[in-house]
Protein backbone atom coordinates (compact mmCIF):
# COMPACT_ATOMS: atom_id res chain seq x y z
CA UNK A 1 0.00 0.00 0.00
CA UNK A 2 1.10 3.61 -1.00
CA UNK A 3 2.59 6.03 1.74
CA UNK A 4 -0.57 8.30 0.13
CA UNK A 5 -3.51 5.39 0.67
CA UNK A 6 -1.87 4.77 4.38
CA UNK A 7 -2.18 8.81 5.23
CA UNK A 8 -5.78 8.60 3.59
CA UNK A 9 -7.16 5.55 5.37
CA UNK A 10 -5.64 6.50 8.89
CA UNK A 11 -7.22 10.53 8.71
CA UNK A 12 -10.19 8.49 7.77
CA UNK A 13 -10.50 5.78 10.46
CA UNK A 14 -9.34 9.01 12.69
CA UNK A 15 -12.72 10.50 11.87
CA UNK A 16 -14.81 7.71 12.08
CA UNK A 17 -13.86 7.39 15.55
CA UNK A 18 -14.26 10.74 16.21
CA UNK A 19 -18.08 10.55 14.72
CA UNK A 20 -19.08 7.62 16.62
CA UNK A 21 -17.23 8.11 19.74
CA UNK A 22 -20.43 9.15 21.62
CA UNK A 23 -22.05 5.89 21.01
CA UNK A 24 -21.85 2.69 23.97
CA UNK A 25 -19.33 0.40 22.69
CA UNK A 26 -21.60 -2.70 21.78
CA UNK A 27 -23.81 -0.19 19.78
CA UNK A 28 -20.85 1.25 18.45
CA UNK A 29 -19.55 -2.17 17.11
CA UNK A 30 -23.24 -3.38 15.65
CA UNK A 31 -22.97 -0.35 13.48
CA UNK A 32 -19.45 -1.18 12.50
CA UNK A 33 -20.80 -4.63 11.52
CA UNK A 34 -23.43 -3.09 9.79
CA UNK A 35 -20.83 -0.95 7.47
CA UNK A 36 -18.52 -3.81 6.95
CA UNK A 37 -21.06 -5.76 4.93
CA UNK A 38 -20.68 -3.79 1.50
CA UNK A 39 -18.63 -0.68 0.39
CA UNK A 40 -22.26 0.02 -0.17
CA UNK A 41 -23.31 0.02 3.02
CA UNK A 42 -20.18 1.68 4.56
CA UNK A 43 -20.87 4.52 2.16
CA UNK A 44 -24.16 4.85 3.96
CA UNK A 45 -22.80 5.12 7.25
CA UNK A 46 -19.96 7.25 6.74
CA UNK A 47 -21.84 10.51 5.35
CA UNK A 48 -18.75 12.70 6.74
CA UNK A 49 -16.13 11.33 4.75
CA UNK A 50 -18.11 12.42 1.80
CA UNK A 51 -18.17 16.19 3.77
CA UNK A 52 -14.67 15.99 4.70
CA UNK A 53 -13.38 15.08 1.40
CA UNK A 54 -15.48 17.57 -1.53
CA UNK A 55 -14.85 20.29 0.44
CA UNK A 56 -10.98 19.29 0.75
CA UNK A 57 -11.28 19.26 -3.70
CA UNK A 58 -13.51 21.71 -4.50
CA UNK A 59 -13.34 25.24 -4.43
CA UNK A 60 -15.48 25.95 -1.63
CA UNK A 61 -15.89 29.48 -2.16
CA UNK A 62 -17.82 28.75 -5.24
CA UNK A 63 -19.99 26.30 -3.82
CA UNK A 64 -20.63 28.80 -0.62
CA UNK A 65 -22.42 31.32 -3.90
CA UNK A 66 -25.59 31.80 -2.60
CA UNK A 67 -27.35 31.99 -5.79
CA UNK A 68 -26.73 27.87 -6.42
CA UNK A 69 -28.55 26.98 -2.51
CA UNK A 70 -31.08 25.48 -2.18
CA UNK A 71 -32.79 22.97 0.39
CA UNK A 72 -30.52 19.59 -0.09
CA UNK A 73 -31.16 15.95 1.37
CA UNK A 74 -27.59 16.49 1.93
CA UNK A 75 -26.68 12.54 2.66
CA UNK A 76 -28.07 11.33 -0.64
CA UNK A 77 -28.17 7.80 -1.86
CA UNK A 78 -30.79 5.33 -3.27
CA UNK A 79 -31.83 3.86 0.01
CA UNK A 80 -32.78 8.09 0.99
CA UNK A 81 -35.65 8.06 -1.87
CA UNK A 82 -38.75 5.83 -0.45
CA UNK A 83 -41.93 4.71 -1.55
CA UNK A 84 -44.63 6.74 0.76
CA UNK A 85 -48.17 8.00 1.37
CA UNK A 86 -49.12 11.74 0.13
CA UNK A 87 -51.45 13.41 1.91
CA UNK A 88 -54.39 12.44 -0.91
CA UNK A 89 -53.64 8.59 0.08
CA UNK A 90 -51.65 8.32 -2.56
CA UNK A 91 -48.09 6.23 -2.91
CA UNK A 92 -45.00 8.29 -4.12
CA UNK A 93 -42.13 7.96 -4.50
CA UNK A 94 -39.05 10.94 -3.49
CA UNK A 95 -36.84 12.14 -1.16
CA UNK A 96 -37.47 10.28 2.40
CA UNK A 97 -35.10 11.31 4.89
CA UNK A 98 -34.03 15.03 6.19
CA UNK A 99 -32.00 14.32 9.39
CA UNK A 100 -28.74 15.41 7.50
CA UNK A 101 -31.06 17.95 5.61
CA UNK A 102 -29.66 21.82 5.16
CA UNK A 103 -29.04 24.46 3.21
CA UNK A 104 -26.21 24.16 0.15
CA UNK A 105 -25.22 23.90 -3.22
CA UNK A 106 -27.48 21.79 -5.37
CA UNK A 107 -24.58 19.99 -6.31
CA UNK A 108 -23.56 18.42 -3.35
CA UNK A 109 -26.66 16.12 -3.82
CA UNK A 110 -25.78 15.65 -7.15
CA UNK A 111 -22.35 14.44 -6.47
CA UNK A 112 -23.61 12.09 -3.38
CA UNK A 113 -26.14 10.51 -5.39
CA UNK A 114 -23.84 9.78 -8.17
CA UNK A 115 -21.22 8.38 -5.89
CA UNK A 116 -23.99 6.28 -4.17
CA UNK A 117 -25.16 5.36 -8.12
CA UNK A 118 -21.61 4.02 -9.21
CA UNK A 119 -20.87 2.30 -6.18
CA UNK A 120 -24.22 0.21 -6.71
CA UNK A 121 -23.30 -0.78 -10.15
CA UNK A 122 -20.47 -2.24 -9.01
CA UNK A 123 -22.23 -4.25 -6.11
CA UNK A 124 -24.69 -5.53 -9.15
CA UNK A 125 -21.57 -6.43 -11.69
CA UNK A 126 -21.38 -3.55 -14.20
CA UNK A 127 -17.58 -3.36 -14.78
CA UNK A 128 -17.57 -1.08 -18.09
CA UNK A 129 -16.95 2.46 -16.92
CA UNK A 130 -18.80 3.80 -19.87
CA UNK A 131 -21.63 2.30 -19.12
CA UNK A 132 -21.53 3.31 -15.70
CA UNK A 133 -21.45 6.68 -16.92
CA UNK A 134 -24.30 6.29 -18.82
CA UNK A 135 -26.15 5.86 -15.42
CA UNK A 136 -24.69 9.05 -13.96
CA UNK A 137 -25.13 11.01 -17.47
CA UNK A 138 -29.24 9.82 -17.54
CA UNK A 139 -29.35 10.86 -13.96
CA UNK A 140 -28.00 14.36 -15.27
CA UNK A 141 -30.24 14.28 -17.98
CA UNK A 142 -33.48 13.77 -15.73
CA UNK A 143 -32.19 16.52 -13.47
CA UNK A 144 -31.16 19.12 -15.90
CA UNK A 145 -34.29 18.62 -18.05
CA UNK A 146 -36.91 19.07 -15.03
CA UNK A 147 -34.60 22.50 -14.31
CA UNK A 148 -34.97 23.26 -17.98
CA UNK A 149 -38.68 23.12 -18.06
CA UNK A 150 -38.71 25.00 -15.18
CA UNK A 151 -36.87 28.23 -16.43
CA UNK A 152 -39.16 27.74 -19.55
CA UNK A 153 -42.44 27.11 -17.87
CA UNK A 154 -42.70 27.70 -14.24
CA UNK A 155 -44.44 25.49 -11.66
CA UNK A 156 -46.88 23.89 -14.18
CA UNK A 157 -43.90 21.23 -14.85
CA UNK A 158 -43.66 20.00 -11.83
CA UNK A 159 -45.33 16.81 -10.39
CA UNK A 160 -44.66 13.88 -8.17
CA UNK A 161 -43.69 10.14 -9.21
CA UNK A 162 -46.78 7.90 -8.59
CA UNK A 163 -47.68 4.25 -10.32
CA UNK A 164 -48.98 6.40 -12.89
CA UNK A 165 -46.40 7.74 -14.10
CA UNK A 166 -43.23 6.13 -12.76
CA UNK A 167 -41.85 3.39 -15.58
CA UNK A 168 -38.62 0.96 -15.56
CA UNK A 169 -39.74 -1.35 -12.85
CA UNK A 170 -40.60 1.42 -10.62
CA UNK A 171 -44.33 1.76 -11.48
CA UNK A 172 -44.50 -1.98 -10.50
CA UNK A 173 -42.65 -1.70 -7.19
CA UNK A 174 -45.09 1.13 -6.36
CA UNK A 175 -48.17 -1.23 -7.35
CA UNK A 176 -46.68 -4.08 -5.04
CA UNK A 177 -46.01 -1.90 -2.36
CA UNK A 178 -49.81 -0.69 -2.83
CA UNK A 179 -51.30 -4.47 -2.54
CA UNK A 180 -49.03 -5.68 0.45
CA UNK A 181 -49.05 -2.63 2.80
CA UNK A 182 -51.62 -1.02 4.65
CA UNK A 183 -52.57 0.52 7.99
CA UNK A 184 -53.95 -2.70 9.11
CA UNK A 185 -50.38 -4.42 8.27
CA UNK A 186 -48.43 -1.57 10.00
CA UNK A 187 -50.06 -2.15 13.00
CA UNK A 188 -50.25 -5.69 12.66
CA UNK A 189 -46.05 -5.59 12.30
CA UNK A 190 -45.64 -3.67 15.97
CA UNK A 191 -48.57 -3.90 17.75
CA UNK A 192 -50.18 -6.47 19.65
CA UNK A 193 -53.43 -7.08 22.16
CA UNK A 194 -52.46 -7.68 25.52
CA UNK A 195 -55.46 -7.76 27.73
CA UNK A 196 -57.88 -6.01 25.09
CA UNK A 197 -55.11 -3.37 25.04
CA UNK A 198 -53.50 -2.11 22.20
CA UNK A 199 -49.77 -1.88 23.01
CA UNK A 200 -46.19 -2.22 21.22
CA UNK A 201 -45.12 -5.96 20.53
CA UNK A 202 -41.78 -5.79 22.09
CA UNK A 203 -40.87 -9.22 21.48
CA UNK A 204 -40.30 -7.57 17.77
CA UNK A 205 -36.37 -7.62 17.06
CA UNK A 206 -36.59 -3.66 16.32
CA UNK A 207 -38.24 -2.58 19.32
CA UNK A 208 -37.14 -1.86 23.48
CA UNK A 209 -38.86 -1.20 26.34
CA UNK A 210 -38.75 2.08 27.81
CA UNK A 211 -39.18 2.88 32.00
CA UNK A 212 -42.54 4.46 32.83
CA UNK A 213 -40.58 7.28 33.94
CA UNK A 214 -39.58 7.92 30.54
CA UNK A 215 -43.29 7.01 28.96
CA UNK A 216 -44.48 9.92 31.51
CA UNK A 217 -41.81 12.27 30.26
CA UNK A 218 -43.23 11.88 26.41
CA UNK A 219 -46.50 12.15 27.26
CA UNK A 220 -46.25 15.34 28.95
CA UNK A 221 -43.89 16.53 26.44
CA UNK A 222 -46.93 15.97 23.45
CA UNK A 223 -48.71 18.74 24.66
CA UNK A 224 -45.54 21.16 23.64
CA UNK A 225 -45.49 19.15 20.81
CA UNK A 226 -49.04 19.87 19.64
CA UNK A 227 -47.91 23.85 19.56
CA UNK A 228 -45.07 23.04 16.78
CA UNK A 229 -47.52 21.40 14.25
CA UNK A 230 -48.81 23.82 11.31
CA UNK A 231 -52.50 24.45 12.02
CA UNK A 232 -54.77 21.51 11.19
CA UNK A 233 -58.03 20.26 12.69
CA UNK A 234 -57.21 17.27 14.49
CA UNK A 235 -59.98 15.26 16.27
CA UNK A 236 -60.10 15.07 20.11
CA UNK A 237 -58.23 13.30 21.61
CA UNK A 238 -56.47 12.93 18.65
CA UNK A 239 -52.84 12.92 20.54
CA UNK A 240 -53.54 10.42 23.27
CA UNK A 241 -50.75 8.80 24.22
CA UNK A 242 -51.22 4.79 23.87
CA UNK A 243 -48.03 3.20 24.34
CA UNK A 244 -44.29 4.03 23.76
CA UNK A 245 -41.22 1.76 22.49
CA UNK A 246 -37.93 2.33 21.58
CA UNK A 247 -37.01 2.01 17.83
CA UNK A 248 -33.94 0.16 18.01
CA UNK A 249 -31.54 -1.36 15.13
CA UNK A 250 -32.31 1.38 12.49
CA UNK A 251 -30.60 2.59 9.48
CA UNK A 252 -26.73 3.19 9.00
CA UNK A 253 -25.48 6.54 9.44
CA UNK A 254 -27.96 6.90 12.04
CA UNK A 255 -27.50 3.47 14.05
CA UNK A 256 -27.49 4.04 17.52
CA UNK A 257 -29.33 7.60 17.52
CA UNK A 258 -32.26 7.84 20.31
CA UNK A 259 -35.41 7.34 18.87
CA UNK A 260 -39.17 6.12 20.37
CA UNK A 261 -42.30 5.17 18.17
CA UNK A 262 -45.13 6.75 19.92
CA UNK A 263 -48.69 4.86 19.26
CA UNK A 264 -51.71 7.46 19.58
CA UNK A 265 -55.81 7.43 19.27
CA UNK A 266 -55.46 8.67 15.83
CA UNK A 267 -59.30 8.90 14.77
CA UNK A 268 -60.46 6.27 16.68
CA UNK A 269 -61.67 3.10 15.91
CA UNK A 270 -59.76 -0.28 13.99
CA UNK A 271 -56.50 0.65 12.32
CA UNK A 272 -57.29 4.23 12.80
CA UNK A 273 -54.37 4.53 15.36
CA UNK A 274 -51.07 6.33 14.21
CA UNK A 275 -47.19 5.78 15.20
CA UNK A 276 -45.33 8.28 15.28
CA UNK A 277 -41.51 8.91 14.75
CA UNK A 278 -39.60 10.76 17.32
CA UNK A 279 -35.94 11.06 16.18
CA UNK A 280 -33.35 12.71 18.04
CA UNK A 281 -31.68 15.43 15.39
CA UNK A 282 -27.91 16.07 15.71
CA UNK A 283 -26.84 19.24 13.76
CA UNK A 284 -26.31 17.77 9.83
CA UNK A 285 -22.88 16.94 8.63
CA UNK A 286 -22.14 19.64 6.71
CA UNK A 287 -22.35 22.24 9.29
CA UNK A 288 -18.91 21.12 10.67
CA UNK A 289 -17.39 21.49 7.30
CA UNK A 290 -18.75 24.60 5.59
CA UNK A 291 -16.50 26.68 7.55
CA UNK A 292 -17.69 29.38 10.62
CA UNK A 293 -19.90 31.76 8.49
CA UNK A 294 -22.42 28.87 7.35
CA UNK A 295 -22.61 27.71 10.96
CA UNK A 296 -23.24 31.27 12.06
CA UNK A 297 -25.98 31.74 9.28
CA UNK A 298 -27.45 28.43 10.23
CA UNK A 299 -27.09 29.18 13.75
CA UNK A 300 -29.09 32.60 13.58
CA UNK A 301 -31.88 30.71 11.17
CA UNK A 302 -32.94 28.21 13.27
CA UNK A 303 -34.45 27.57 17.02
CA UNK A 304 -33.10 24.22 17.20
CA UNK A 305 -32.49 21.37 14.53
CA UNK A 306 -35.94 19.87 15.15
CA UNK A 307 -36.93 23.13 13.78
CA UNK A 308 -34.43 22.48 10.95
CA UNK A 309 -36.18 19.40 9.99
CA UNK A 310 -39.58 20.34 9.66
CA UNK A 311 -38.67 23.03 7.40
CA UNK A 312 -36.28 20.58 5.63
CA UNK A 313 -38.87 17.77 5.36
CA UNK A 314 -42.13 20.59 4.22
CA UNK A 315 -39.51 21.95 1.68
CA UNK A 316 -37.92 18.44 -0.03
CA UNK A 317 -41.07 16.01 0.67
CA UNK A 318 -43.67 14.89 -1.53
CA UNK A 319 -45.79 14.80 1.26
CA UNK A 320 -47.49 17.57 3.43
CA UNK A 321 -47.41 15.47 6.74
CA UNK A 322 -49.80 17.06 9.20
CA UNK A 323 -47.82 15.33 12.40
CA UNK A 324 -44.72 17.32 11.11
CA UNK A 325 -42.89 18.92 14.39
CA UNK A 326 -40.43 18.30 17.11
CA UNK A 327 -40.57 17.63 20.71
CA UNK A 328 -38.14 18.30 23.63
CA UNK A 329 -37.10 15.57 26.43
CA UNK A 330 -34.63 15.02 28.75
CA UNK A 331 -31.76 14.13 25.89
CA UNK A 332 -32.35 16.96 23.33
CA UNK A 333 -34.87 18.04 20.79
CA UNK A 334 -36.21 15.04 18.71
CA UNK A 335 -37.95 15.04 15.20
CA UNK A 336 -41.70 14.16 14.85
CA UNK A 337 -43.12 12.57 12.38
CA UNK A 338 -45.69 10.03 11.10
CA UNK A 339 -44.33 7.11 10.33
CA UNK A 340 -46.38 6.02 6.89
CA UNK A 341 -48.07 2.66 6.75
CA UNK A 342 -46.13 2.36 2.93
CA UNK A 343 -42.97 2.82 4.23
CA UNK A 344 -40.71 0.97 1.40
CA UNK A 345 -37.71 1.12 -1.21
CA UNK A 346 -36.82 -0.12 -4.51
CA UNK A 347 -34.58 -2.72 -4.26
CA UNK A 348 -31.36 -1.87 -5.83
CA UNK A 349 -30.65 -5.27 -6.77
CA UNK A 350 -33.29 -4.83 -9.05
CA UNK A 351 -31.15 -2.54 -11.22
CA UNK A 352 -29.37 -5.67 -13.18
CA UNK A 353 -29.99 -4.48 -16.31
CA UNK A 354 -28.79 -1.08 -18.30
CA UNK A 355 -32.09 -0.58 -19.33
CA UNK A 356 -33.31 -0.39 -15.77
CA UNK A 357 -31.01 1.11 -13.94
CA UNK A 358 -31.11 4.22 -17.14
CA UNK A 359 -34.34 4.54 -16.61
CA UNK A 360 -34.07 4.66 -12.85
CA UNK A 361 -31.98 6.86 -13.24
CA UNK A 362 -33.78 9.39 -14.99
CA UNK A 363 -36.63 9.56 -12.40
CA UNK A 364 -34.23 10.35 -9.26
CA UNK A 365 -32.57 12.88 -11.24
CA UNK A 366 -36.13 14.63 -12.37
CA UNK A 367 -37.61 13.71 -8.77
CA UNK A 368 -34.21 15.68 -7.30
CA UNK A 369 -34.28 18.44 -9.21
CA UNK A 370 -38.40 19.26 -8.21
CA UNK A 371 -37.60 19.06 -4.38
CA UNK A 372 -34.51 21.12 -5.11
CA UNK A 373 -36.83 23.40 -6.88
CA UNK A 374 -39.76 23.52 -4.42
CA UNK A 375 -37.11 23.80 -1.63
CA UNK A 376 -36.07 27.47 -3.40
CA UNK A 377 -37.08 27.80 -6.76
CA UNK A 378 -34.89 31.16 -7.68
CA UNK A 379 -31.47 28.91 -7.47
CA UNK A 380 -33.40 26.97 -10.80
CA UNK A 381 -32.59 30.23 -12.48
CA UNK A 382 -29.34 30.74 -11.24
CA UNK A 383 -26.20 31.25 -13.90
CA UNK A 384 -24.66 28.30 -13.06
CA UNK A 385 -27.87 25.99 -13.83
CA UNK A 386 -27.93 27.79 -17.28
CA UNK A 387 -24.53 26.96 -18.50
CA UNK A 388 -24.73 23.49 -17.49
CA UNK A 389 -28.11 23.27 -19.02
CA UNK A 390 -26.44 24.80 -22.01
CA UNK A 391 -22.86 22.62 -21.85
CA UNK A 392 -24.38 19.69 -20.54
CA UNK A 393 -21.85 17.03 -21.80
CA UNK A 394 -19.22 19.02 -19.91
CA UNK A 395 -21.55 19.23 -16.46
CA UNK A 396 -21.92 15.60 -16.61
CA UNK A 397 -18.17 14.79 -17.02
CA UNK A 398 -17.32 16.78 -14.14
CA UNK A 399 -19.90 15.10 -12.09
CA UNK A 400 -18.89 11.73 -13.13
CA UNK A 401 -15.16 12.58 -12.35
CA UNK A 402 -16.35 13.93 -8.77
CA UNK A 403 -18.47 11.06 -8.33
CA UNK A 404 -15.98 8.33 -9.48
CA UNK A 405 -13.12 9.88 -7.31
CA UNK A 406 -14.94 9.70 -4.36
CA UNK A 407 -16.43 6.30 -4.82
CA UNK A 408 -12.84 4.80 -5.47
CA UNK A 409 -11.57 7.11 -2.22
CA UNK A 410 -14.66 5.21 -0.49
CA UNK A 411 -13.18 1.81 -1.30
CA UNK A 412 -9.62 2.44 -0.44
CA UNK A 413 -10.82 3.07 2.88
CA UNK A 414 -13.69 0.43 3.23
CA UNK A 415 -10.54 -1.90 3.03
CA UNK A 416 -8.91 0.01 5.35
CA UNK A 417 -11.65 -0.27 7.42
CA UNK A 418 -11.83 -3.94 7.54
CA UNK A 419 -8.15 -4.29 7.65
CA UNK A 420 -7.93 -1.78 10.95
CA UNK A 421 -11.22 -3.05 12.62
CA UNK A 422 -11.72 -6.79 11.57
CA UNK A 423 -9.10 -8.58 10.06
CA UNK A 424 -6.58 -7.53 12.28
CA UNK A 425 -8.45 -9.36 15.40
Amino acid sequence: MSKENKKIIQEAIDLINQRNKHLDKNIRNEKFKKMAQTPYYFYRGTNFLFWNHIVKNKLIEQLNNKETQTWIQADLHAYNYGIYDNEKGELVYGLNDFDESCLGDFRFDLWRMAASMILIAYENGFTDKLIIRSFTDAFVNGYLSVIDNYRLNGNEILYHVTKENAFGKLDEVLEQTEKKESRKEMLKKWTKHENENLQFDLSYTKLAGISEEKKEEIKKAMIEYQNTLNKHNFPDNYFEVIDVAQRISSGTGSYGTPRYYILIQGTGGKHEQRILDAKFQYKPCAYDFLGKEYQQVHDARFVNEGQRHKEAYLALSAKNDPHLGWIKLSEGVFSMRERSPFKSYFPTELLNTEKRFTKLALQWGSILAQAHIKGKAEFALSKELGQAIKSKNKFSEELYNTAFQFANYNNIVYKGFLNKFFLDE
